[in-house]
């Protein structure tokens, strides 16, 4: 008697709802075998070093974070005021619950720690330590306003102290990467310029390692279907085609769509030019002629006999054939006639 067949689950594709210690173990093992141990640790500001080459773009500064606002002689005012609006909304998120996602770190020799993730969430804990106070209102109920502190005392930084899940060891620079990566994602939705160039870089750091880059990265990173990392693969692959790097450079711009870049890219190598031409090469000039009024008539039998008497052939069969007491069926058969009259004589 044959046993009854038992079948497994299949485990959905892409970034699942488990926290971000699961994913990083499970990056690790696949990258070296050996699972990275981290313990939280209440780490002060002062010892945390941020990451310069985060995958996420951002213009903000610490300095801008410690002045409470954008001065407005700078070149990226208006950048950085919409990123220190989010990091304010943050701030305050974080003064009403705490942080409920530590950020990732990795220790560095003596305390200090190097950040690999959540440099918008260390932002925050900062800025609410320099410009945020919290009070009570007439009914015992904490609220938290903004008092912007323009020379805050750095001094305290040294005894502020969040969460933070450090890793013992320095992860390899792959595993680096993909952590960042991960830990953006599933936080704040990356723009698709940022998943881009990040993506372009680690698919430079496996082939210099002489490893290809597999849909299974792209799949566990940034949380695409199979088909979808396919699509991303086929980017990596053409990303060295002229018309393809023209492309990329335009999304990071955002002046072009990631869909333009997925056809560019998939496209036969001979077309791309012609691809690319159509969608951004030179416009013809506008006719800055001014147009000529022809006048009026209402003898619509008469333009009938002047048009047929100076046409010939199929057209004239065509012209014939429309009815010529309807207005707007003679507008256009005249247009016509226009255009048959300048092909023949100029």
């Amino acid at each position: 008697m044959k046993k009854p067949v038992v079948l497994s689950k299949r485990q959905p594709l892409g970034v699942q709802a488990e926290t971000i210690s699961k994913v990083a173990a499970k990056i690790a093992a696949a990258e070296s075998a050996i699972t990275q141990e981290f313990e939280i640790r209440q780490v002060p500001l002062a010892d945390i070093q941020f990451w310069d080459d985060q995958p996420r773009s951002f213009q903000l500064k610490l300095e801008d974070v410690y002045r409470g606002e954008i001065s407005l002689e700078d070149a990226l005012y208006e950048t950085k005021t919409e990123e220190l609006e989010g990091i304010i909304a943050l701030a305050m998120s974080q003064k009403e619950f705490g942080i409920l996602n530590p950020p990732l770190a990795y220790a560095l020799p003596g305390k200090k720690v190097q950040l690999m993730g959540g440099q918008r969430r260390t932002m925050a804990a900062i800025y609410a330590l320099f410009h945020l106070q919290t009070s009570l209102d007439e009914h015992d109920t904490a609220y938290h306003e903004i008092l912007i502190n323009s020379d805050p005392d750095l001094s305290r930084l040294e005894k502020e102290r969040i969460a933070v899940k450090v890793f013992f060891k320095k992860p390899n620079d792959l595993t680096l990467e993909r952590l960042g990566i991960v830990d953006n994602v599933q936080r704040t939705e990356l723009p698709i310029g940022d998943k881009l160039r990040w993506l372009l870089k680690f698919a430079e750091q496996r082939e210099g390692k002489g490893r290809e880059i597999r849909w299974r990265d792209l799949v566990d990173t940034l949380g695409l279907s199979r088909s979808q990392a396919y699509e991303w693969l086929a980017v990596v692959q053409s990303r060295h085609d002229e018309y393809v790097k023209k492309v990329i450079e335009k999304v990071f711009l955002g002046t072009a769509t990631f869909g333009r870049l997925l056809e560019i890219a998939k496209a036969d190598s001979a077309v791309r030019e012609m691809m690319y031409n159509k969608w951004y090469g030179p416009r013809p000039a506008p006719d800055a002629s001014a147009p000529i009024s022809l006048g009026k008539t209402g003898n619509l039998n008469a333009l009938r006999m002047l048009v047929l008497a100076n046409v010939e052939g199929d057209i004239k069969q065509r012209l014939a054939s429309i009815d010529w007491n309807n207005p707007k069926m003679v507008k256009k058969g005249f247009a016509e006639f226009l255009e048959y009259w300048e092909s023949k004589h100029g």
